[in-house]
């Protein structure tokens, strides 16, 4: 029971240590969807410029 247990921890923990944490991908998750919403309605600058606003929040929050 005890080596099941610490198995499962151990995949968890490798799991969310190569995918990374989430934080940063709801924060820019907004930006990304307005970006697409945009660009249907207006020249692809201006989607585009709020996409990338949300790859740079993406790629800046750590954690």
């Amino acid at each position: 029971m005890k080596t099941k247990l610490v198995q499962i921890l151990l995949i968890s923990f490798l799991v969310i240590t190569f995918q990374g944490c989430i934080v940063g991908t709801v924060v820019s998750a907004p930006f990304k969807i307005a970006g697409a919403v945009v660009n249907t309605v207006t020249p692809d600058i201006v989607g585009d410029t709020i996409s990338g606003t949300g790859d740079v929040i993406d790629a800046v929050i750590p954690f």
